[in-house]
């Protein structure tokens, strides 16, 4: 089975450790993932964007610092990965800053510099504002490696604007050989829009209700519904760890994940259950960004 969206790294004040979530995910049926960092949500001193202060900036670590923070966390979930006996992808979490602070780090080097399978692109957690020629220079860069080397592009979508599915559009429209992999389905409408228009283009289960799948499902895109857990940042969004979540915690949590979504839908639950809810145990490792906290 395999699991199209997880995720591994820091998140807020909790760090979900990639032989925690590979274990978990291993154990309960999954031996194949797509995996991006979510460290790559920490602001950078070089950020310009408006929701980061100047008082944060003061503590936040520069973008050569996180980029190598990211990477070394990236081929150490590669290593676990191996070690568990789990496929892992790892996806190139893209983050603008990294590469208009620092001249040198071009997207060829990024993806030399750590083995990736593709990328992933945050619209809500990055703002990709592709009227911004350097945005848009980068965008297009993207979708020309991606398709020249045969990548895929994972795209989180969301309510919002600047998170809408059609937000690369014209991306998606002149690359048609690169698959496109919209997070989440949201909204609806545009998702199913997005689909109908470009045959490169799925979505994954992530944070989505069975009412949504069946609707993509009666539109005739059944076998471009990719199953994608989120996990763990399901996990935070129940409980909001302000620590680093044990291997037991997580296992537990699949558990009462399960429980719970069989209340709301049975069917849901069920497909849920034979991928990832079954317990299981791991063998930690040291964690590799002790001063990302």
């Amino acid at each position: 089975m395999t699991d199209y969206h997880v995720h591994i790294g820091q998140y807020e004040k909790a760090y979900y450790y990639a032989d925690r979530v590979f274990s978990v995910l291993k154990k309960n049926g999954v031996d194949e993932v797509y995996v991006s960092s979510t460290t790559s949500c920490i602001f950078c001193k070089e950020s310009t964007d408006a929701r980061f202060s100047e008082h944060d900036k003061k503590n936040a670590p520069s973008a050569s610092t996180l980029y190598a923070a990211i990477s070394d966390e990236i081929k150490n979930a590669q290593l676990c990965a191996k070690e568990i006996g789990i496929k892992a992808h790892a996806l190139y979490w893209v983050v603008p800053d990294f590469h208009f602070a620092n001249c040198s780090l071009t997207l060829k080097k990024a993806m030399k510099d750590v083995p990736y399978d593709g990328f992933k692109i945050h619209p809500f957690v990055q703002r990709w504002n592709l009227e911004d020629e350097h945005m848009a220079r980068l965008a297009e860069e993207i979708f020309d490696y991606a398709e020249t080397n045969k990548k895929r592009i994972v795209i989180h979508t969301g309510d919002d604007d600047f998170c809408s599915p059609k937000l690369f559009e014209k991306y998606i429209a002149s690359h048609t050989d690169v698959i496109v992999q919209l997070a989440h389905c949201r909204p609806l409408r545009q998702t199913v829009f997005m689909m109908e228009q470009y045959a490169n283009v799925f979505c994954d289960s992530s944070m989505t209700n069975r009412e949504t799948i069946a609707e993509i499902e009666k539109n005739g895109f059944r076998n471009r519904v990719l199953y994608g857990s989120d996990f763990p940042i399901t996990h935070w969004r129940e409980y909001k760890p302000d620590y680093d979540p044990t291997e037991k915690e997580l296992s537990d949590f699949c558990l009462y994940y399960a429980r719970s979504t069989a209340c709301l839908d049975k069917t849901y639950a069920e497909f849920f259950s034979q991928t990832i809810l079954r317990q299981g145990r791991l063998t930690a490792i040291k964690r590799s960004l002790g001063f990302l906290r």
